[in-house]
């Protein structure tokens, strides 16, 4: 197993810039998008993978709503207050709507490392992280990654290149530990 963690201060840039080949996307990357595109490609650099590889990703609950403000204000605007999901869609910026999409980080990733394998995004279980992992198709390694975006607009990311046959009997399974634990362990 080969496995790499980041953790990015709320104040420090994510100097993933450099390493996109569709630059295109950059304004729909999310803080937790920048540190998972650029902790995976680190990881994967210069190692020879099959594109098929199977890779699952897990992501915390955002605690860092913040680029919603201007969102909230222009609905506060309607004097009924009532949520209406059309309209919560009219009021988004483009950019805002792909920040706020689960699968956008993982899809992110997997486009910037050409991934077509089996894939799979998680809501912030270690556990299903690995249950994941333990039943991928095929024989060889699969592709772990996680993220956690704080509201102190710090983040982490994780990921591991891992045969399955490693996380038999992981002490996480079965836990409610969050999927980034999983990788700040093994960063030990």
């Amino acid at each position: 197993m080969t496995s790499l963690y980041r953790r990015f201060s709320p104040e420090e840039d994510i100097p993933v810039a450099g390493r996109l080949k569709k630059r295109k996307l950059l304004k729909y990357y999310s803080r937790e998008a920048m540190a998972a595109v650029l902790t995976a490609g680190e990881l994967l650099d210069g190692k020879s993978l099959p594109p098929h590889i199977p890779f699952y990703y897990a992501s915390a609950y955002v605690e860092n709503l913040e680029f919603l403000e201007e969102v909230f204000e222009k609905l506060d605007a309607y004097p009924d207050h009532v949520f209406d999901a059309q309209r919560f869609l009219l009021a988004t910026p483009p950019p805002v709507n792909f920040k706020m999409m689960r699968n956008m980080v993982p899809c992110f990733v997997s486009i910037e490392n050409n991934l077509t394998g089996d894939n799979n995004f998680i809501v912030d279980s270690a556990s299903a992280l690995l249950y994941a992992a333990l039943t991928a198709p095929g024989e060889g390694p699969v592709l772990m990654g996680a993220g956690y975006l704080h509201a102190d607009d710090s983040v982490e990311a994780g990921f591991a290149l891992v045969n399955p046959s490693e996380l038999a009997g992981h002490p996480l399974l079965g836990s409610d530990a969050p999927a980034i634990e999983l990788f700040r362990q093994w960063a030990q």
